[in-house]
């Protein structure tokens, strides 16, 4: 029997490179080489970060993505497509495979109370800054520099 894996460091999540991914995130969405690398590297953020908050919690407890970190959703689509490396990457660094589960189609027709939703990201946020630390928070929330061109 195979031992599970043990979770990985953020430093040893970060340190994983696919040019594949890289490249095809590229012809799909546009930008440079340079940019879809730096995008890659957040979205091992949010893979890492979500590896912690897993989709089955409480819904207050899960990460969500919001408009301002919408490029590292469309980099995690793009992983998927890769489907065997993606499901190599979750068990090596993760030791189970990270799902991504989208809103139910019910529940995004529903608006949420303006409570409900602060609740959430305040505790998004502070995950954020627990895990990833503030310059992520900084640059993903308030910089909103991974948010789709308007």
């Amino acid at each position: 029997m195979i031992a599970p894996a043990v979770p990985a460091s953020l430093a040893e999540v970060l340190a994983f490179r696919h040019p594949g991914v890289v490249r095809r995130y590229c012809k799909e969405y546009g930008g440079s080489p340079a940019e879809a690398e730096e995008v890659f590297q957040e979205m091992l953020k949010w893979l890492y970060l979500g590896s912690r908050c897993p989709a089955d919690t409480e819904a207050a407890a899960r990460c969500v993505m919001t408009g301002e970190i919408v490029k590292l959703d469309w980099m995690w689509h793009t992983f998927l497509l890769f489907t065997p490396d993606y499901a190599a990457f979750c068990d090596r660094y993760f030791g189970f495979f990270l799902h991504h589960v989208p809103e139910p189609e019910d529940e995004a027709d529903e608006p949420e109370s303006p409570e409900d939703v602060r609740a959430q990201l305040e505790h998004q946020y502070a995950l954020v800054y627990d895990v990833l630390g503030e310059q992520t928070l900084l640059v993903w929330y308030d910089e909103c520099r991974y948010a789709a061109a308007a």
